[in-house]
């Protein structure tokens, strides 16, 4: 029998439940997530960290952020979609100060 051979690495996993965004699921999980990134990137210190709904500081914060990275502004994350995605690697670049 022949075995593939092992893949390097590993698929890159979303953070995210579902999507985030006005008229999504918005899990209560993916709002503390996306509410603690956006703190540690700096974007939205107003915001508390236990905050479990999307209200209109973290859509606006998201905007501004998908505005700012030239992204879609739509207000809207998928999970490993492009606003998710450049999160996550603004935030891996945190790490590496």
């Amino acid at each position: 029998m022949i075995r593939p051979a092992p893949v390097r690495g590993s698929a890159p996993q979303s953070k995210l439940n579902d999507e985030v965004g006005q008229a999504r699921v918005n899990h209560a999980n993916d709002i503390l997530w996306l509410g603690n990134a956006m703190h540690c990137l700096g974007r939205c210190n107003h915001l508390s960290g236990q905050d479990i709904a999307l209200g209109q500081a973290l859509l606006e914060t998201i905007e501004g952020y998908q505005r700012d990275r030239g992204l879609r502004r739509n207000g809207c994350l998928k999970p490993l979609g492009k606003t998710e995605r450049t999160i996550c690697v603004g935030l891996i670049r945190l790490g590496e100060r």
